[in-house]
């Protein structure tokens, strides 16, 4: 995929994050806390499944494995906010980290990403600056759901400055135009002129 493609896909799937937790921050939560509990019940049943089959030495390790996938499934029905935060965090991190990659991919000058960067995250703090002074009624709800919110809000603006790059981002496939060659006869150049 090019850097074009990519720059809009992770743009578009970070605005419609960003919307849907700033609108619905507990639905979102809740969705995360449902995929969390997908995979950790998924990676149990893989680990059980591989310590089964497994010879003797790899077995242990495996049963070891999923007594981890255990104790974590147990501990997030027992904080369940907590742990859905952890995991949106870390997706939220992992998702940093690709919108960082994809600027960085398509940006021809270096060095105007951390000027990209840095203007994203002055433009989510001035968001969520206005959004906390012109609708204080959304951060009047509990904790997890105004960490929810603010996640939100700086993957809205991630999302959409990363779809102006794609957009601003050539065709790779459209050709330079070529400049005319200028043909210089270098040794009228090298003439000394006498007095």
């Amino acid at each position: 995929m090019d850097a074009k493609m990519s720059c809009l896909i992770k743009g578009l799937i970070g605005v419609l994050f960003g919307s849907l937790a700033i609108l619905v921050p507990d639905i979102t939560l809740a969705t995360f806390l449902g995929l969390f509990w997908v995979l950790v019940a998924a990676g149990l049943l893989v680990c059980i499944f591989l310590a089964i089959t497994s010879p003797g030495e790899e077995s242990l390790f495996w049963f070891i494995i999923a007594t981890g996938f255990l104790i974590v499934g147990i501990v997030s029905f027992i904080f369940t906010d907590f742990v859905a935060i952890i995991f949106l965090l870390a997706i939220a991190a992992l998702a940093f980290y690709s919108g960082y990659s994809g600027i960085s991919l398509a940006l021809s000058h270096p060095k105007t990403k951390y000027l990209l960067i840095g203007g994203a995250f002055v433009v989510g703090l001035l968001l969520l600056s206005l959004i906390y002074w012109y609708v204080p009624a959304m951060f009047s709800k509990p904790l997890f759901m105004i960490i929810v919110m603010i996640i939100g809000i700086f993957a809205l603006v991630f999302g959409i400055f990363s779809i102006l790059m794609g957009l601003s981002i050539k065709d790779p496939n459209q050709k330079a135009p070529e400049l005319p060659i200028i043909k210089v006869n270098t040794c009228t150049l090298l003439k000394r002129k006498e007095p």
